[in-house]
């Protein structure tokens, strides 16, 4: 196979899960194929994420105030991913938080409206990405900030991978389909790579048990529902996210 078409397949497939996950590339309409093969970029698409949102503080930008910078990181995130990935952790709370099963669980994940379970879930994720973006920055570990985005998109491969897409599911579907065992290896190792690049060993290692612990969770949650849909997938970007910048603070 010759190079260039196959880099310029590559790039599609980039330029493709970057506007699905963020507003950093133009969206556009994709068939399900184009989607499936778009998985393996998405630890990539985490790491420019970062870049952009972390990288103005990195530069010193609001340097000596590390609570105005981690707002600031906090907020570019929000408005980079569109909410995105918050709406499937809120989403998923609710769910979870009302002891629901079956058919009612699924009833309350894909509601539009959002009960007191989302909103304590999103209350308590955001402070939690505020206190250990303040604490990365003081410790002088701000290239956790670039690192933490793309962990918890490797981890939600790694989730679509580990359970099968629900019945009423259309993304968890696709990100399975594309969730290979080559992707798989693929993603955790781009998130090994560059945990050891940005942040240290030792961060990364203190990362994985949180994040394998929050998989795990997902999974066992998933598999007793009979699946999973992109409200899963959003949740465990959370908390992959959480868990490299409790890396960092913990190594």
């Amino acid at each position: 196979m010759k190079l260039a078409p196959l880099l310029a397949a590559q790039w599609r497939a980039f330029a493709l899960s970057t506007g699905f996950l963020t507003r950093l590339a133009p969206a556009r309409a994709a068939t399900d194929a184009e989607m499936a093969a778009g998985v393996a970029h998405y630890p990539l698409v985490g790491l420019l994420a970062g870049l952009v949102c972390a990288g103005p503080f990195l530069l010193g930008l609001l340097e000596n105030h590390p609570w105005i910078q981690a707002l600031g990181y906090a907020t570019l995130m929000l408005w980079a991913t569109r909410g995105l990935h918050w709406d499937g952790w809120a989403d998923l709370m609710d769910a979870w938080g009302s002891s629901a099963t079956g058919d009612r669980f699924w009833d309350i994940l894909k509601d539009s409206r959002i009960g007191a379970f989302g909103v304590l879930g999103l209350v308590f994720g955001v402070l939690g990405q505020l206190l250990l973006a303040h604490e990365v920055l003081a410790m002088n570990r701000g290239w956790a900030l670039v690192w933490a985005p793309v962990l918890g998109r490797a981890a939600c491969v790694v989730l679509a991978s580990c359970v099968p897409p629900g019945t009423r599911s259309t993304l968890g579907r696709l990100t399975s389909a594309g969730a290979t065992h080559m992707t798989v290896l693929f993603c955790a190792g781009v998130a090994a790579a560059t945990g050891v690049a940005l942040a240290s060993p030792p961060s990364v290692l203190a990362a994985a048990l949180p994040c394998g612990a929050a998989v795990a969770w997902l999974t066992a949650l998933a598999r007793r529902e009979g699946g999973l849909n992109g409200d899963f997938l959003g949740a465990c970007i959370i908390l992959g996210e959480l868990s490299g910048l409790l890396g960092a603070v913990l190594a």
